[in-house]
């Protein structure tokens, strides 16, 4: 019984966590609990269906290699790269690429792969705001992000100026409805990075 319950709290927690994505991002996309950066946060996102489609005719899924991620970050999209111009970690990188990542031919290498989809918001669910800074805070180099709290903290003005600080949003659950105390900053990704391509990869494993 009591596992029961615990799922049936899992499962309103998740139905409060998808309708706090709708309310604070007015971004169309998709929704998905995934388990990411320790923790379990209802994503929105928006799947790039032409590279869906293209990784699924070549039977390529998420890309796991961060020697890869780097080598494809040094490449430009479409265009031949001669080899003989990569480094030895590169060439290194190249040889475990997974099928359809890059067409080799002529001696180039054409990146074929691009990020799969785009994470806009995580929403985290978390039964303190202080430990909630932290887990929601893993997600500030990759998307706009959301605490969800099931019940109003006592110190709530404490928690709105770190949370607005931080560019955290916190939402509060009432029931099955939701409250925005702070709104999310606005998501503006200062660099494409490995970590960062990683991040979608790791998502993209998980929803597609």
């Amino acid at each position: 019984m009591a596992s029961a319950v615990g799922a049936s709290e899992v499962e309103v927690e998740v139905e409060i966590a998808y309708a706090a994505s709708r309310i604070v991002t007015p971004v169309e996309g998709q929704q998905a609990v995934v388990p990411v950066l320790g923790t379990r946060a209802v994503l929105r996102f928006r799947l790039d269906l032409v590279e869906d489609d293209r990784r699924r005719r070549a039977h390529s899924g998420a890309i796991r290699s961060p020697e890869v991620l780097d080598l494809l970050l040094g490449l430009p999209v479409g265009v031949p790269v001669p080899i003989g111009s990569l480094t030895p970690s590169e060439r290194s990188a190249l040889r475990v690429a997974p099928p359809g990542v890059v067409a080799v031919g002529a001696g180039c290498v054409t990146r074929q792969a691009v990020y799969p989809l785009t994470v806009d918001l995580a929403v985290v669910a978390t039964r303190g705001w202080r430990t909630g800074l932290e887990v929601v805070g893993r997600f500030a180099p990759f998307c706009a992000r959301v605490m969800l709290l099931r019940q109003w903290p006592d110190d709530a003005e404490n928690l709105r100026m770190q949370a607005d600080f931080y560019g955290i949003g916190v939402v509060i659950a009432h029931g099955t409805d939701v409250e925005i105390l702070v709104a999310p900053h606005l998501f503006q990704r200062r660099r494409f990075t490995a970590a960062g391509w990683q991040f979608i990869e790791e998502v993209y494993k998980h929803v597609r």
